[in-house]
């Protein structure tokens, strides 16, 4: 089943986004902030009506990111689980000045939602992460044992053949990484990628049927926030890939984990059928047709999963 989210009143034009009104809500629901160290204040959205664990979204990384990425299954969990939903460091409501982004601090700041708001140090919690954020959160379950009680990883990266992959390593270890991050090239880029029309481009090639047009009308507003390219900028420069995310994120995962997975032109699963036959704690699970966006196209069939117990 599709479902498609659509924001009302949203200008699309790019001289508008720049004199818009503040960033509105990805989600409407309680709301409140965290103060991570090194990272600043991180935002998330809360819906605590239902009893039973609780369920923590976390989106992707790319130039226009936010909690309206995982929308759609907050709408279709909330009244069934107690479900938050967070804007990670550098993206959405949540500050966007932090001087330096690395997986690790991603990691950090998961893990104090997860411990701070949602008091997932009692009884844990289960984690739904799109694509790179996989890797952040493996790394939160490995540091700190027993917040996580479940995931389900939709479209992760990490599981290629190799990975992160010659190009993402070359301007990783090359002189194009510092310059992306501290210099004005970065930005540059940056302002090239937020136009309506790269990001319908970039969105096309995620989605199977028809764009979620509500999802280009926030990412073109949250990419026009101030200092929006910063986290960004990191994300292009490749060091927020983890080499070798298989053995040293995934394999040693001891957390029930279901992989989401299908066709994706951003990453691919090669390494996939060896990392479920070396970890039997994981799982994977084919939703087609998708293209790395299963919980927008298939939105029943990915809450489901969530839903589910481990057998």
């Amino acid at each position: 089943m599709t479902h498609t989210h659509t924001l009302h009143t949203m200008p699309l034009g790019a001289d508008a986004i720049e004199n818009a009104p503040p960033l509105p809500p990805a989600i409407h629901a309680d709301e409140g902030d965290v103060d991570v160290v090194n990272v600043g204040r991180v935002h998330y959205y809360a819906d605590r009506a239902a009893e039973g664990r609780p369920v923590l979204l976390v989106h992707s990384v790319n130039a226009a990111a936010s909690a309206y990425e995982m929308r759609p299954l907050f709408e279709a969990l909330r009244g069934t689980r107690p479900v938050w939903a967070l804007d990670l460091p550098g993206f959405g409501r949540s500050s966007r000045t932090a001087d330096d982004f690395t997986p690790e601090r991603y990691a950090e700041a998961i893990e104090r939602v997860l411990i701070d708001v949602v008091g997932a140090d009692r009884d844990g919690c289960d984690v739904v992460a799109l694509s790179l954020s996989a890797e952040f959160v493996a790394r939160a379950a490995l540091r700190t044992p027993g917040l996580i009680r479940r995931l389900v990883l939709l479209s992760p990266t990490g599981l290629g053949t190799r990975s992160p992959g010659p190009a993402v390593r070359a301007i990783r270890e090359g002189v194009l990484a510092p310059l992306l991050r501290r210099t004005p090239l970065g930005r540059a880029l940056f302002e090239l990628l937020r136009t309506e029309r790269s990001i319908r481009y970039f969105l096309a090639k995620s989605f199977e049927g028809p764009i979620d047009e509500g999802l280009v009308a926030y990412a073109l507003r949250t990419a026009a926030v101030p200092d929006a390219w910063r986290a960004p900028a990191a994300f292009l420069s490749g060091v927020l890939f983890t080499d070798n995310a298989r053995e040293t994120l995934y394999r040693p995962l001891g957390v029930p984990t279901v992989i989401v997975y299908d066709r994706d032109p951003y990453t691919d699963f090669g390494a996939l059928d060896a990392l479920t036959a070396q970890n039997r704690s994981i799982t994977a699970q084919r939703v087609a047709p998708t293209r790395g966006m299963a919980h927008f196209e298939r939105t029943d069939v990915v809450a489901d999963l969530v839903r589910a117990e481990p057998a």
